[in-house]
């Protein structure tokens, strides 16, 4: 059962549109939110159902991007007269907002941001100058000014353009024409089409505007092709009319970016100067929160012009901007449809009530951030409410200013900067006064929103008065401190002496990350004269050490232990009378923030269990997450941790560098020296099948998926469900640009010299082998990279780049995000002076990379297992050049004969095909997911031929982009369906279908329309099995399976996550093996 909604009495003809103002269309909504609650309903007609909903308590729900999209509601669709498919009116499945956004979102970037900087200060300096030279008694548009504020700052930092408002008392035809359009867009958003096609009048002013912008900014687009910008002083204009999408390599198309331009000089403007002037509306009622604001912006400025790096000291101006935005959300209004039925607000004391696509929820911002369940005393202005400590309370989806998920305001910071930094001149410089002392605030809404009739008087402030901006500006130098020590976490270059203590390290790894900082730690104890014990945590059980400090490295594996860690997390988890109160401990965890569900949980088990039986905690867990800095992260803790024994034991550490492999070039010969096993259990396969199994193409780019066969030595098996490692080499490519960067040649042989390293020491080896064989070229460079190549740099400006790459999320977002490398950086700051042999030290090792096996071990060539891979191949993240899959390239062009390193790695037990052939399973997967399902089936197949008996009916949803491009192994699918082995339930995602319960787009779309047949097979004791990319398919399908828990045993949506936990951590029903 769900709740009927409430709303306006439908009429016939004009359904409930007679409800709503036109002409003030979001009062109208607040007004009917306050008399029907939470959420009401309204039918406008020719559209489906469009509820208007005000409570945090529903937009948790409504902001979830998995069950929800932006929906381009009524107004939105009357505003693509002029602005089209830009980035804030475009359908969510437009290809071209995809292209624009992927486009666009690195031109506001925190270092874009900066540079932008001095445009918004030239803007402002002239509001500054025009208010400080206002007569007292003349009364000062609040709303106008600050649209021409906001106008000029975004045309001139993101198009190099002066409109120059500020020179003229009319407003640039620009401004008429979109006031006029978005106040028409609006009253014809609910209106009937009779009324439209009648009001012939309007609808020629409105053609005469849309004319009006779009002329305006052809001309900008025309003037920058005629008077292209000269090298370094590209602007966002430039990005639009020029930059490729990293994705599908294209620019925008003409008319995209006319439709681009005029969103940026709509949004950019708009919602900004509707910010400014509510935010000096509420400090004139609020004394003292002007009386605080001064006060902090005297003691941060000192009188002076606010430099960008002053902008992070003013957080209290910050704090009346983002209190200002909850009363005054300028954007007032986001809506979102739903992908499929749904029920939305269920919970313990709710029924909820069901959306269906194409429905509209409406969240109304100047109510849910009214909502007094999250806002105390919603109604009074308090910046305090988003100090540092306040606002850590403020729940999830309660501030929604700047719309919602990955459809939000690209702008958001842009707009923060400027207003922060004017608000700070305003307060600094001048006393203001209400110019009608009686005044009341009216609302003037539509698309934005801004104060009505809103004027001001100005007084220059006497003790700090403006003087224009130049006289306050300085040049901002960088300075770099070069004195500091490397983080203590590798051994130093002398021996020495034993210190009488002892360091017990265990290691649970899978894929060698964790064993790699378990090696740096052992080497800098060993340094130090700690006796060093380094073990499997297997190999504690009933054996770790209380002589000395435990220092464990683990990650979890699915949030299951690493193969090296199943025995001691049993052995810590079931027996609760385990004494360890001699133990002194610390963890360092690795894992991937993609996987939510399952992240740090053996780390976090195992710290928290050791404490629990007694053990002392010496630091806190440190957490490595490979999505961001994780080599940064572990040497920060490992700093700590280091301090922390050092004073435990009463033994002191000496100050030692980091140790360098030595590096010498012996001659220049074409000597050559081959590893033949560079890792223990690595043996020698040879290829024996490869071909490429799907085109690039399906109704756009598509990833080319690949098949290869290696032959095993004849001692050497594996088990249905196994991994297979390959050691891979770096493409010749990126080796290439290596020795250009260092002007080496290939067959140079070197020798290299160190006490302990992954690399081979002592024997000459050529550079082109240490470069494509031995360490890892493309990985991200960390932070301790970033500052040792900008120490190294003697160019200011380039210096200056690099050191800002470091400031706070700039890191994350332009070298972790887009896997900038230590030699991409290299390339772009040609004077960095570093040698090859600093360059190899800063180096990771090469790591194997891991494959399902897509192949049964029962079939006749039992040591000739197959993988099935996708092969990488697209433009690089970074901008530079294209980015290649090492492994994937690798094996996808090793010739049939070829010789390859290769180790069998034993896969999870219960991710296994089942001992009982007639037991169902229910297998999930997309793309080369399908691998290890294949790998089942077959297996499932051969036995019960062997046995005589019929199969179990299973099913296979299968997601992929098409039935001719890249529906994989189709025929011998076909082939074991026709077997009664499989029932395979494809969904293709370029050519989705109408099914009963909405569109089949994707693998979970199919698993829902037939989640009748799954939950009878789960019932007979199906096991799901899932094998997918961990960003999509596998919280999708999670998602999709507690839904349909939910709905088979009638529980709620938190029991239902309880129960598919259980299957997946004690019953082993749901197992899943997901991958990057």
């Amino acid at each position: 059962m769900t709740t009927a909604v409430p709303g306006p009495k439908t009429l016939p003809g004009i359904g409930t549109a007679y409800s709503i103002n036109p002409d003030n269309l979001v009062q109208s909504m607040i007004k009917l939110g306050k008399k029907y609650g939470e959420v009401y309903v309204q039918n406008f007609p020719g559209h489906q159902p469009v509820y208007m909903v005000s409570s945090h308590r529903l937009v948790g729900d409504l902001s979830d991007e998995t069950r929800f999209k932006k929906q381009v509601h009524s107004a939105l669709r009357e505003i693509r007269g002029f602005a089209g498919n830009g980035l804030f009116t475009a359908e969510q499945e437009d290809p071209e907002w995809a292209k624009a956004h992927r486009i666009l979102m690195p031109a506001f970037n925190p270092v874009a941001l900066k540079a932008m900087y001095d445009g918004m200060c030239d803007i402002a300096d002239q509001l500054l100058l025009k208010w400080t030279r206002t007569r007292q008694e003349e009364k000062v548009n609040v709303p106008a000014d600050f649209t021409r504020l906001t106008l000029d700052t975004i045309a001139l930092c993101s198009f190099s353009y002066r409109f120059n408002s500020f020179y003229s008392e009319d407003f640039h035809p620009f401004i008429a024409a979109m006031g006029d359009g978005l106040a028409e867009s609006g009253r014809r958003a609910h209106a009937l089409e009779l009324q439209k096609k009648m009001n012939v009048l309007a609808q020629r002013r409105f053609d005469k505007d849309v004319s009006t912008m779009w002329e305006t900014v052809d001309t900008l687009i025309a003037e920058r092709r005629e008077n292209p910008s000269s090298a370094g002083e590209e602007d966002i204009l430039d990005v639009m009319m020029s930059a490729k999408d990293p994705e599908t390599g294209e620019v925008l198309s003409d008319e995209n970016l006319r439709y681009q331009l005029v969103t940026f000089l709509i949004a950019g403007h708009e919602t900004t100067s509707g910010l400014l002037s509510f935010a000096i509306y509420e400090l004139l009622r609020n004394p003292r929160v002007w009386i605080k604001a001064r006060k902090v912006v005297d003691e941060v400025l000192g009188g002076r012009f606010p430099e960008h790096s002053d902008l992070k000291d003013l957080g209290y101006i910050d704090q009346i901007l983002r209190e200002t935005l909850r009363l005054y959300p300028t954007a007032p209004a986001f809506a979102v449809t739903p992908y499929e039925s749904t029920v939305v607000g269920a919970d313990e004391k709710h029924e909820g009530f069901e959306m269906h696509p194409g429905d509209t929820a409406l969240v109304i911002l100047p109510l849910m951030h009214r909502d007094p369940k999250v806002w105390d005393n919603p109604e009074e202005f308090r910046p305090e409410r988003f100090d540092f400590e306040n606002a850590k309370n403020i729940p999830h989806n309660a501030w929604k200013p700047f719309g919602n998920g990955q459809r939000s305001c690209i702008g958001r910071a842009f707009a923060l900067q400027e207003a922060t930094m004017v608000l700070a001149l305003i307060v600094q410089h001048l006393d203001i006064e209400f110019a009608d002392p009686n005044y009341q605030l009216e609302v003037l809404d539509g698309l934005t929103s801004k104060p009505k009739d809103f004027y001001i008087r100005i007084t220059p402030r006497a003790e700090r008065p403006y003087q224009g901006r130049g006289e306050n500006r300085k040049t901002v130098g960088v300075d770099v401190d070069a004195s500091g020590m490397e983080c203590p976490v590798a051994h130093a270059e002398v021996e020495a002496a034993p210190n009488g203590h002892s360091v017990q390290i265990l290691v649970g790894s899978n894929a060698g990350t964790s064993r790699n900082f378990a090696r740096r730690l052992a080497a800098f104890a060993t340094a130090q004269g700690y006796e060093v014990n380094t073990l499997d945590l297997d190999e504690a059980v009933d054996n770790i050490s209380t002589e000395g400090p435990v220092l464990i490295c683990t990650a979890s594996y699915e949030g299951l232990p690493t193969d090296n860690a199943k025995k001691f997390v049993e052995w810590i988890s079931g027996d609760a009378t385990i004494d360890l109160s001699g133990v002194r401990y610390a963890v360092f965890g690795s894992g991937n923030s993609e996987w939510a569900a399952t992240f740090h949980r053996i780390p976090t088990l195992i710290d928290d269990q050791l404490a629990a039986l007694g053990a002392q905690r010496i630091v806190e867990r440190g957490v490595g997450d490979v999505r961001s800095d994780y080599v940064g992260a572990f040497e920060e803790w490992a700093e700590g941790l280091w301090a922390a024994i050092s004073e435990l034991e009463e033994v002191e550490h000496s100050a030692v560098a980091t140790e360098k492999i030595g590096l010498e070039v012996v001659d220049g010969g074409r000597g050559e020296t081959l590893r033949t096993e560079n890792s223990e259990g690595f043996v020698r396969g040879v290829v024996e099948e490869s071909y490429a199994m799907s085109p690039t193409e399906d109704e756009g780019p598509i990833r080319a998926k690949h098949h290869v066969a290696i032959r095993l030595p004849e001692d050497v098996t594996y088990r249905t469900g196994d991994y297979l490692e390959i050691l891979p080499r770096n493409p010749q490519a990126l080796v290439d640009r290596v020795l250009a960067r260092f002007q080496l040649n290939s067959d140079t042989r070197v020798r290299l010299d160190g006490r302990e390293s992954f690399l081979p020491l002592g024997e000459p080896l050529s550079i082109a082998e240490l470069l494509g064989g031995y360490v890892e070229l493309a990985l991200p460079a960390g932070r301790r990279h970033v500052e040792a190549l900008a120490q190294a740099c003697p160019c200011p400006p380039e210096k200056a780049g690099l050191m800002g790459l470091l400031e706070a999320g700039t890191y994350e977002a332009e070298v972790q995000k887009k896997r900038r490398s230590v030699l991409d950086l290299l390339e772009e700051y040609p004077s960095v002076q570093i040698s090859f042999e600093d360059f190899v030290n800063m180096l990771e090792p090469l790591a194997p990379r891991r494959y399902s096996i897509s192949s049964s071990a029962l079939t006749e060539q039992a040591n000739r297992p197959t993988l099935t891979f996708t092969v990488i191949d697209e433009p690089a993240w970074s901008g530079r050049g294209r980015h290649t899959g090492i492994a994937s390239t690798y094996l996808s062009e090793l010739p049939v004969g070829a010789s390859v390193p290769v180790s069998v790695i034993p896969g999870t037990e219960h991710f296994r095909a089942e001992d009982d052939v007639t037991r169902p399973m229910i297998l999930i997967g997309a793309g080369t997911g399908l691998a290890p399902l294949r790998a089942f089936v077959e297996d499932v197949s051969l036995r019960a031929e062997e046995q005589g008996v019929a199969p179990g009916r299973s099913l296979l949803f299968y997601g992929c982009h098409g039935k001719d491009s890249d529906y994989l192994y189709a025929e011998q699918f076909d082939r074991w369906s026709s077997q009664g082995v499989v029932d395979v339930r494809p969904a293709f995602s370029r050519h989705p279908e109408q099914g009963l319960d909405g569109v089949i787009k994707y693998v979970q779309d199919r698993l829902w329309q037939d989640r009748d047949e799954v939950m009878d097979l789960a019932a007979q004791g199906a096991r799901f099995y899932v094998c997918g990319d961990a960003e999509r398919l596998a919280p999708s399908v999670r998602r999709t399976i507690t839904r349909m828990v939910a709905e088979a045993h009638r529980l709620s949506a938190d029991e239902a996550a309880e129960y598919v936990q259980r299957m997946e951590h004690e019953e082993f029903s749901y197992v899943s093996d997901v991958f990057d």
